[in-house]
Order: structure tokens, then C-alpha cells, then sequence
């Protein structure tokens, strides 16, 4: 029987051998197939099929190709700062690729220690370590051991392209000798176009370190609540410690094991000087100390900001720039990668939030919802509501200031927010806003004929006997057109919509982008039925706050859009949307109407006297039969903002009214300046503050309103 120490010994002699073997065969098919063929005869009979191997060396492209490593979606708001980052949990997306300089140096040091001690002394291949392997699995057992970083990035990098495509999947994991030989002479080649720090970078961005969590970055995030520069030696020991098999050393679940192999790494590291032998004794005592980050895919991530965030995501799937159709554009946002820059405000926005929270609660019966946009360019610089997203009590989905296209719903009536159209109507049609006009409450019109222009209906509509509108207090009116704005008198308004028709209120609403299902103004014309000056289509806050911005812009009408620059992982640019404007309301009759609108918040006894603002600012309220909607649209020259509180999906017999609505109770009807309004006004002063003060253009050619 043959003593251990000679059988060692026989061992050694192999090994020795076979290192010779493998090291001429691989100097061979690196020196390309002259010399190969030249030399490989001498050793044909050594066996292992030296010639088949090497044949196969020389088979094989003379570069290995880098991937791109696929990183989260990152949108940003106008200032640059992040509103939420979306990743494809099946392609290894939840990745943000850092430079080496921005991974802590123990990090580095941690992964080094337990992969490739020899990392910095071998050019890819660790001979020795890979035949401990190749002599190891020679009867037919599984590979394993034996890698070095290099070899375990080209692993890693194909298995990452082969994506869902089994066969390259399976290629990129066979326990195969000639997959082996492949993986090492790539690494050879990646060893040749990078240097170490290259290579150590790129290898740490790389790999999976569990949990959803691909890179050092994405890993030191999810573990610990921290980034990658910032990891200390134990936290760097147990994500190296993870490496080896991530779903066998998950810290969530396995933690004794975990621990014990970070305690190794931290050994390993002194044993290679990396640290002392007292520092990785202190540290072998701490704990895991695991302090999961808060980070969530997605918008439902993005707090406040979230319903804005999912308006840019479903804005970007909607258009063709980013791809011909629906597929393709999923594919590219799925990709990953991409850096999109908004047009939100984070002032804004964290003061619409603030204003909707402070007088709607998310499990109130009703909702609020706000909108803000720019005038004169129609950038959306805020969507807020009063419900979360999510599934739970007092959450949503539904985007309840977008139509349907962006995430919403069907939108609400509008109210008496809806009467700025019928006074454009008027004022263009020649009338005298200083006109005295004596409307009576009722107001029975039944079987007049109303013009409408509804493509292919008749030209005229008959105003049915059954509708007999009221003014709020049930009293008739005298007074102007101004008045009529600041007490909400309905049968003036109706009784206009008698000498206009609705064809011409209808298609001023349309041109400032107000139609049914659709926030862009491309979509189906409005109903133009009888009590159409009462806003009883359902219209959306972004329409409507895009509506009153085309009033502030002096007429000029912005289409809202919410996307100013799109980027792509190599640098690609990609369009962006922009202001796309067009003059539809004469000027200074939109400076008229803004001076009439003016009142509406100064004027004694006005709907919303004493909600205005500490500058020039204008706006309506609105509130629907039984208060089912109510609304404040206003605006400064600045910003424009759409206020909507009601229910979501009304029913029959619904009435907003002795209910309480964030926190108190209301004991009487709710109307447009109940809630609406002072929401408006918060959202607006903070959004505004540390804005210059500016003047409204005075109209001309009108009588002196007041």
C-alpha cells in the first residue's frame, strides 16, 4: 500500500505536468495557428485530447466582447434631482454602475481576499488554482473552484446576454471541459483590453449579490441603506461573502451562515494584509448590522412625486419618437439605462402635495387632486391628490388629475370653472361685458333651438323642456358680465349660451385643449348640450389647469408635456418633447377676462373673497349639482393651477355635504370655495414664494371694471 506522502508526491507530479500542458496549449492558441500547428504534433499522444483542444482555442474570436451592463431607469425633475428609479426585475437592470473610485477600497479589497487572491500577479488565468479544479472533476463531477475574477466576469457577462434564451443560458453554464477552455481564453483577452482596476470595477458592477440586487452600488443600498464608497470592512466582508452563492447566503434569511463566511473574508483579508489581524478581530465581533434601504421600483417609490412619475412613464410609451410602436417602446424603457428629465418643480410639487394633504385626508369619501402648469410654455410642474398609490385603505392607481392615456380616469365635471368659455364666446361674439343683463332663476328655455357644429349631427339642438337650471340662491339677477363671474350666476351664463349657441364656447374650449378623455387637446370634440356653460363634460385638472394658463398666457394655448430630455446608457440622445404653442384667443380679450376673473377673489361677497393671494391673481370656482365636483382654477402670470375635490366615482344620491373632509366637518354643502379653493391658494403662495411679483396686462378698449 502506497504511503500518502507518495501518493502526494504522484500528485504533484501530475499536476506539474499537466500545468505545463495546459500553459503550452494555451501560449499555442494565443500565438495564433502558425505556431500551433507548428508545434502542437510533439504532444499529440499526451492525451486529454491536447489537439482537440487546442483546435478549439483557435476557433475562438480574438476579443471578447464587453457588455453593457443593464442600469435602472433614473427620472429626474427639472433641477436634476431624482423623482424615482424604475428596473426590470428580469433582465438585471436593478443595477447603477459607479466608477472605482466611488466603491470604498475595502470593498475592493473584501472581494479580492475570497475570489482571486492572486488577482493582481496572474494575466487572467490562475493555472494552478484551475487545474486544483480541472484534477478535481476529472472522473466526471460538476466544475467548480478555480476561477478567478476574470473567468467569473466572462461567466457572469454571458450568462447576462444570453438573457432568455436557454440555449445560450445553458451554453454559458455548462459543466463542459470545452466551456471551461473558453471561459479561459476570454479571460485572457479581457485581461488584455483592461487593466486591473478596469477589470475589478467592472467585475464588481457586475455580479449578483442576491435579492434583487445586481452591482456593489445597487447591493450596499439594499443591505445596509448606504453606497458603495462608504462600506466599512465587515459590511464589505459579507457582500463578498454573498458572491459565492447568493441564495445560500442571504443575510435576510440565513444569517448564521453568512456571518461565519464574512468572518472568513475578514480572516483572509489579514491574512493578505488588507487589514490588520486586530481590526478583523474587532470586526469578526460585529453583528451583521444589516439596515435594509427603502428603495422601491417604480413610481409607487416616489412618494408624493409618484402619479407625476407614472404621467411621465405612460407619456413616454405613448410616443412614436421613442420607438414605432408600443412594443418597441416598452423594450427601450425595459432596457434600462435611460435618464429622463422632466418638467416638474420640486417647489411646486412639494407644495401642491402639502396643500392637498392639508385639507383632504386619504380616507375622506372624497378626493382632491391638483395640477400646475407653466403659462406660455405648458410645463407641468405638479400633479398632486390626496390618495396615495397604492392598494391598501385610502390608496389608488388612478392618477386623479390625467385622463386615461397618463393613468387617470374619465375626469369630472368642471362646474361653473366651465363658464370662462361661454364669456370668451360672448366677448368675442361683440358683447358689452359693462352690459346689464336680468336673468331670471328658473331659466325656462324648453324648445329652443341651440346652433351646435357636432360633425355629422344636426345644426341645431332643441333645449330640452324638463331643464330648468337655478342660481345657487334661487333669485333672478341683474348685472354685468364682471359680476356675473364673481357671484357664479348660472342662468347669466345660460342665458349668453342663448345668444351665442355652443358651437363657438365649444370650439374656444377645444382650442385651449380642453376635450373629453384626453389632457393633450387631441381628444373627442365636447357634448354641446344645454347646460354646457355649466360644465357638465367631464374634464380632467391637467385640461383644466391648461385651459386657465392659455388665459394667463394672454391666448396662447400650450399643449402640457411633461418630458425634456431623454438620454440612453451610451450617451444617445433622444427626442424630448417641447413647448408646442399656438395663438387662439385674441389677446386683449384674454386680458379681459382675466380683469373680470380678478374679482373673483377681491370682490365682497364673491365666491372666493379673501382667498386670492399676496400678488395679482385670478380664477373660478366650480361646483357641480349636489356638489358632486367642485373645483378652483386660477392663475398668476407665472403658474397656473386646477384644483378638483369630490368623488372618484360618484353614484346616484351622492352629496358633498355634512361629511368631514380632512379632519373637519362640514355642516352644510360643500361648494368650490370650501375646499378647492383655500387649496389653491396654499399650493399656489408656497410654490410662488421667492418668485418675483408680476402685474396681470391691463385690456384695453373695455369699460373700467369694479
Amino acid at each position: 500500500m502506497a504511503s500518502t506522502g507518495g501518493v502526494q508526491r504522484g500528485i504533484d507530479r501530475i499536476t506539474g505536468f499537466l500545468i505545463g500542458l495546459i500553459s503550452f496549449i494555451v501560449v499555442s492558441a494565443l500565438a495564433g495557428a502558425l505556431v500551433a500547428g507548428m508545434v502542437l504534433p510533439a504532444v499529440a499522444g499526451v492525451g486529454l485530447g491536447a489537439k482537440a483542444v487546442s483546435d478549439h482555442f483557435l476557433t475562438l474570436p480574438a476579443a471578447f466582447q464587453l457588455p453593457e451592463l443593464p442600469q435602472r431607469n433614473t427620472i429626474e425633475a427639472s433641477d436634476g434631482s431624482v423623482i424615482a428609479t424604475t428596473w426590470n426585475p428580469d433582465n438585471e437592470s436593478n443595477r447603477v454602475v459607479v466608477p472605482l473610485s466611488k466603491i470604498s477600497v475595502l470593498m475592493q479589497h473584501a472581494i479580492v481576499a475570497v475570489e482571486d487572491q492572486r488577482f493582481y500577479q496572474h494575466g487572467g488565468i490562475d493555472l494552478k488554482g484551475t487545474l486544483r479544479a480541472l484534477i478535481h472533476n476529472s472522473n466526471g463531477g460538476s466544475l467548480q473552484g478555480g476561477s478567478t475574477i476574470a473567468q467569473q466576469y466572462v461567466k457572469n457577462a454571458l450568462e447576462l446576454e444570453a438573457g432568455d434564451n436557454t440555449r445560450l443560458r445553458d451554453a454559458a453554464q455548462a459543466d463542459t471541459f470545452a466551456r471551461k477552455l473558453t471561459e479561459l481564453r476570454d479571460a485572457i483577452s479581457l485581461v488584455q483590453e483592461m487593466s486591473k482596476d478596469q477589470l475589478l470595477s467592472g467585475y464588481l458592477n457586475l455580479i449578483f449579490y442576491g435579492n434583487g440586487a445586481y452591482g456593489v452600488q445597487v447591493a450596499a443600498q439594499t443591505y445596509f441603506g448606504t453606497s458603495a464608497a462608504n462600506l466599512d470592512a465587515d459590511q464589505a466582508a459579507m457582500l463578498a461573502a454573498i458572491v459565492n452563492s447568493p441564495s445560500q447566503y442571504n443575510p435576510f434569511t440565513n444569517a448564521g451562515p453568512v456571518l461565519q463566511r464574512r468572518n472568513l473574508v475578514l480572516a483572509d483579508m489579514a491574512k493578505q494584509g488588507y487589514l490588520t489581524a486586530k481590526q478583523a478581530g474587532a470586526d469578526e465581533k460585529q453583528p451583521l448590522g444589516l439596515n435594509p434601504g427603502n428603495e422601491t421600483d417604480g413610481c409607487v417609490g416616489a412618494g408624493n412625486e409618484a402619479f407625476f412619475c407614472t404621467y411621465v412613464y405612460d407619456t413616454f410609451i405613448d410616443n412614436t419618437a421613442y420607438g414605432s410602436t408600443k412594443a418597441a417602446r416598452e423594450h427601450l424603457w425595459n432596457e434600462g439605462g435611460l435618464v429622463v428629465r422632466t418638467t416638474l418643480v420640486p417647489q411646486d410639487q412639494a407644495s401642491g402635495a402639502k396643500a392637498v394633504a392639508d385639507h383632504t385626508n386619504p380616507g375622506d369619501k372624497v378626493a382632491s387632486a391638483l395640477a400646475m402648469i407653466t403659462p406660455g410654455t405648458g410645463a407641468i410642474t405638479a400633479i398632486a391628490q390626496s390618495k396615495p398609490m397604492g392598494s391598501g385603505y385610502g390608496e389608488t392607481y388612478v392618477d386623479l388629475a390625467a385622463d386615461p392615456s397618463h393613468g387617470g380616469g374619465g375626469g369630472y365635471q368642471a362646474g361653473s370653472s366651465f363658464k370662462i368659455f361661454e364669456g370668451l364666446a360672448a366677448l368675442e361674439d361683440g358683447w358689452d361685458p359693462s352690459t346689464k343683463l336680468t336673468v331670471a332663476s328658473p331659466l325656462v328655455e324648453g324648445g329652443l333651438r341651440l346652433p351646435v357644429c357636432v360633425p355629422g349631427h344636426p345644426k341645431t339642438i332643441i333645449w330640452p323642456a324638463s331643464y330648468s337650471p337655478n342660481n345657487d340662491d334661487g333669485r333672478g339677477f341683474t348685472g354685468t358680465l364682471p359680476e356675473a363671474y364673481w357671484y357664479s350666476v348660472n342662468t347669466y351664463f345660460l342665458t349668453l349660451e342663448t345668444q351665442t349657441g355652443l358651437c363657438l364656447p365649444a370650439t374656444i374650449a377645444q382650442s385651449m385643449g380642453v376635450t373629453l378623455d384626453n389632457d393633450t387637446g387631441t381628444g373627442s370634440p365636447l357634448e354641446q348640450i344645454a347646460s354646457f356653460t355649466l360644465g357638465t363634460n367631464l374634464i380632467t385638472p391637467v385640461e383644466m389647469a391648461a385651459a386657465y394658463a392659455t388665459v394667463a398666457a394672454h391666448g396662447v394655448y400650450c399643449r402640457p408635456y411633461v418630458i425634456t430630455a431623454v438620454a440612453g446608457l451610451t450617451g444617445r440622445q433622444y427626442p424630448a418633447e417641447h413647448p408646442d404653442c399656438a395663438q387662439v384667443i385674441d389677446p386683449n380679450l384674454a386680458n379681459e377676462l382675466t380683469a373680470m376673473l380678478e374679482g373673483v377673489l377681491t370682490q365682497p361677497g364673491a365666491t372666493a373673497q379673501g382667498l386670492g393671494l399676496d400678488r395679482p391673481s385670478a380664477g373660478k370656482t366650480g361646483t357641480t349639482t349636489q356638489s358632486i365636483a367642485t373645483w378652483f382654477d386660477g392663475f398668476t402670470p407665472q403658474l397656473a393651477t386646477a384644483v378638483w375635490t369630490g368623488f372618484i366615482s360618484p353614484r346616484r344620491g351622492d352629496f358633498m355635504g355634512y361629511m368631514t373632509v380632512g379632519g373637519t366637518y362640514w355642516a352644510q354643502q360643500i361648494f368650490g370655495a370650501t375646499i378647492s379653493a383655500p387649496t389653491w391658494q396654499e399650493a399656489m403662495a408656497g410654490a410662488l414664494k421667492g418668485q418675483p411679483v408680476e402685474d396681470f396686462t391691463a385690456p384695453t378698449g373695455f369699460p373700467p371694471i369694479g
